[in-house]
């Protein structure tokens, strides 16, 4: 407790539909690479480079452990470049080599913000649907997964539509990766975001540090 308020799960704890829509949507080969994806980091340089929005990240989850807990997210310049090939670095030889996959996958999951001033997927889940982690339906699991690309823009709470949107795109991934059935993400595509949330308390404008 303090400026961040956490609750942190274990990879059992984790259901496998909210573990699919993660990989499915973040790195789809996170299980067959080392911690760099040289594929998805060639598409992602080349699409940037011709302007392509929809190039994807370059970043594997690992490097994205290594960005968000370790080095930094400056992206431009040459702290950029110098900062991407340390996190390719620590990604393959520190990170890879003396963790499983599963305690990376607890790593990604515990740390990052997922608004509305929840850190975490435990304490997102709640905060968001009232309800543990290892509840999730594959439809709050699916905005569980959206919300690491961008937590205020996806806010389901402030932006709904956008959160949709967001929430379909994922769901598109699990089927295209194999995850689910096109049957079963229309199935959660047909249940409206705003009816899955629980009820908004009073927001507080901030949370002290010395809370």
């Amino acid at each position: 407790l303090g400026s961040e308020k956490r609750e942190l799960v274990t990879y059992d704890e984790l259901p496998e539909v909210l573990i699919d829509a993660i990989v499915a949507t973040e790195d789809s080969r996170f299980y067959q690479h080392n911690g760099f994806d040289i594929a998805r980091f060639t598409k992602a340089s080349f699409g940037q480079l011709l302007g392509n929005s929809n190039a994807g990240g370059a970043s594997t989850l690992t490097m994205q452990v290594v960005k968000n807990n370790f080095t930094s997210t400056t992206s431009s310049g040459f702290a950029g470049i110098t900062r991407k090939f340390t996190d390719i670095y620590m990604s393959v030889f520190k990170v890879e080599k003396n963790y499983t996959k599963q305690e990376i996958i607890e790593f990604y999951v515990n740390a990052p913000y997922l608004g509305s001033g929840s850190y975490g997927v435990e304490q997102a889940s709640k905060t968001y649907f009232g309800k543990d982690v290892k509840d999730l339906s594959l439809a709050e699991a699916s905005i569980i997964a959206g919300l690491f690309q961008a937590p205020e823009a996806y806010n389901p709470y402030d932006y709904p539509e956008k959160t949709t949107a967001r929430r379909n795109q994922v769901l598109n991934l699990m089927v295209k990766h194999g995850y689910i059935t096109e049957s079963e993400a229309n199935a959660a595509k047909a249940i409206s975001v705003t009816s899955l949330l629980k009820k908004q308390t009073k927001k507080t404008s901030s949370i002290s540090e010395y809370q």
